[in-house]
């Protein structure tokens, strides 16, 4: 009996043995096949995970999927909105824009109140818009209720800030680079631009960053003088932009952002 026990034993012993050398021979001919994958497989978990902050930006998967982009007669249609609209779908390119051209209280109404569209853009203004009170109501409540609105260009759209929300903003000019605020930058979308963004051009707007309200936040700032801040308004964002996007000259840093206004 003991003797039958150690023959099954041993038959027991040697199928094992001889699945594990078949398994072994598996997985060395499949490193041979795939030496890409197996590399990529045995790396370290924190190697892993390691990426550029440009890989960062690039893979953010939630950008918005629709903007609202006003292109009536106080900004320049010929020559910057359509390059705008452009540049906002730039790596984006599911993101649908959508247009509108009159700032009546009707059509302003049927914008803010469209629950699928959270982020309203208005380029730089080349006139001041003719917006009735109505319609300034109107849009400080988007903003209150957890939208986004961004601002991009010049004094114009400083000015129509200060009177649609209340703010006291002071222009002011430096001329650049201009610095990310690492300690505002923080868990934004603003976290992955480069360390400096360069002046694309001599028209770059900015505002006194001692100006901002409560809440605001500089993003791109040097001297004292911001030119990309988020204002928080009761549940969304007010975003600002101080370039015109009129020159090619670095343009992909600030198309990045532009990207990181709208996302907020």
């Amino acid at each position: 009996r003991d003797r039958i026990g150690n023959q099954i034993m041993l038959r027991v012993l040697n199928t094992v043995t001889v699945c594990l050398a078949l398994g072994l021979c598996a997985l060395a001919g499949w490193q041979i096949q795939n030496p890409a994958t197996f590399e990529l497989v045995s790396k370290s978990p924190a190697a892993a995970i390691q990426q550029t902050t440009e890989l960062s930006f690039l893979q953010t998967s939630s950008f918005v999927d629709q903007v609202y982009l006003y292109a009536g007669l106080a900004v320049d249609n010929k020559h910057e909105t359509g390059f705008i609209a452009k540049e906002i779908r730039k790596h984006n390119y599911q993101t649908q824009i959508r247009l509108f051209t009159s700032l009546d209280d009707a059509t302003v109404r049927a914008v803010l109140w469209d629950q699928g569209v959270h982020c309203l853009v208005w380029p730089p203004f080349v006139r001041y818009p003719g917006i009735s009170e109505t319609a300034k109501t109107d849009l400080r409540a988007y903003a209150a209720a957890g939208n986004n609105v961004v601002f991009m260009g010049n004094y114009v759209a400083v000015q129509f800030m200060n009177d649609v929300f209340g703010f006291q903003l002071t222009d002011d000019y430096q001329n650049g680079p201009y610095y990310r605020n690492d300690r505002n930058v923080r868990n934004t979308p603003y976290q992955f631009l480069p360390s400096r963004v360069e002046q694309a051009s001599i028209e770059t707007y900015a505002v006194k960053t001692r100006s901002l309200p409560p809440g605001g936040k500089s993003m791109l700032d040097t001297l004292g003088a911001t030119v990309a801040f988020v204002i928080r308004y009761d549940l969304g964002t007010v975003c600002y932009i101080g370039y015109n996007y009129n020159t090619p000259f670095h343009a992909d840093q600030w198309t990045r952002v532009l990207h990181c206004a709208i996302d907020m």
